[in-house]
């Protein structure tokens, strides 16, 4: 599989359609809790019953020995609570665990559900912005006098607009191989630094623009690895970087060679990633905060995406905060 450059990302079109909420996990999850709870307490109140009946009997069995004159064969009351307690002990156990299973499974589908939809409301935004744009770069060209320097740039324009929907694409079709764990790799002798230059000058010509673009690291880098992957890796890091860092910040790329294998660092002078969102960024359609509120474009598949690659490689990635502020991605890889 080919994964194309990043495109530059024109001013985006704002949500005109109504947004319907999906339904509340809060009022979902407290009547699961209001559910178990009730299942619980009805349990206890039939236990109670059955030992007051018990008693009850044993009452009975007592006037009828004094009448008849018969022993009384009546259950001790400490043994017979031992064992209604040890058997609704067990059972309750039993319905805990079972009731938590089914808690934490409908909690994971409801953040599933909740992601999938971000997800849907963020793709449909992504996809009517580049639409929108080449609807009108069309409408533009078929005006007559248009000079050819105009009619050249609109040309380019849709051009650009139809890559970032073919990027789109694949990005989508990329995740759900990652999904599948079906990502083929051509693994080929080839030297790192000239592939992340390669990545730095498309990235100052397209994604990047409005930010500096720094590349350190040793001259040449030697390792055998997925070209087009690589390049995935730090194309979508970069593309994340420059959704949350301010216009005019630095966007790092540092290439670092060691005994065991080798480092790629992306870093950025932006707001940073809180310590409890780092587990889940790199989760497929998690984004931070609402769909409806949020200014920063995106899918939540690129770090997802990232993940997955830097997996299938045979190397880790983790996040973790820059100082005076800003975020670090870093990427380690093993020689081979």
């Amino acid at each position: 599989m080919r994964w194309p450059g990043k495109i530059a990302t024109p001013r985006p079109v704002g949500l005109t359609s109504s947004i319907v909420k999906g339904p509340s996990s809060r009022r979902t999850l407290w009547l699961f809790a209001a559910l178990a709870a009730y299942i619980a307490a009805q349990f206890i109140w039939w236990a109670v019953l059955l030992l007051r009946r018990d008693a009850e009997i044993d009452k009975l069995r007592s006037q009828l020995s004094s009448y008849t004159g018969a022993g009384s064969t009546a259950m001790d009351p400490s043994r017979r609570l031992l064992m209604v307690g040890g058997e609704a002990g067990v059972f309750l156990l039993l319905l805990f665990l079972f009731l938590l299973f089914m808690y934490r499974a409908v909690r994971r589908e409801l953040r599933t559900a909740s992601a999938q939809r971000n997800f849907l409301l963020a793709v449909t935004h992504e996809l009517r912005t580049p639409i929108a744009a080449i609807k009108l770069q069309l409408q533009t060209l078929a005006r007559p006098n248009l000079a050819p320097d105009q009619r050249d740039s609109l040309r380019q324009g849709a051009t650009d607009e139809a890559d970032r929907l073919a990027l789109l694409t694949e990005k989508v079709l990329l995740a759900t191989s990652a999904e599948e764990g079906s990502i083929t790799l051509h693994t080929q002798e080839l030297d790192v630094m000239e592939a992340m230059r390669s990545v730095a000058e498309r990235a100052r010509a397209t994604s990047a623009r409005s930010h500096a673009i720094v590349l350190n690291g040793p001259e040449q880098l030697i390792t055998r690895s997925d070209a087009h992957a690589l390049r995935s890796v730090a194309e979508n890091l970069i593309e994340n970087a420059t959704k949350y860092a301010p216009s005019g910040t630095t966007i790092s790329l540092e290439v670092k060679a060691g005994n065991n294998g080798w480092r790629l660092l992306v870093m950025d002078e932006g707001p940073g990633v809180a310590e409890e969102e780092r587990e889940r960024i790199f989760e497929r359609f998690y984004r931070a905060g609402s769909e409806e509120t949020r200014t920063a474009k995106g899918t939540g598949l690129g770090l997802y995406i990232v993940q997955r690659l830097v997996q299938r490689l045979g190397g880790t990635v983790e996040v973790r905060g820059r100082r005076p502020q800003g975020a670090i991605f870093a990427v380690s890889f093993p020689h081979r």
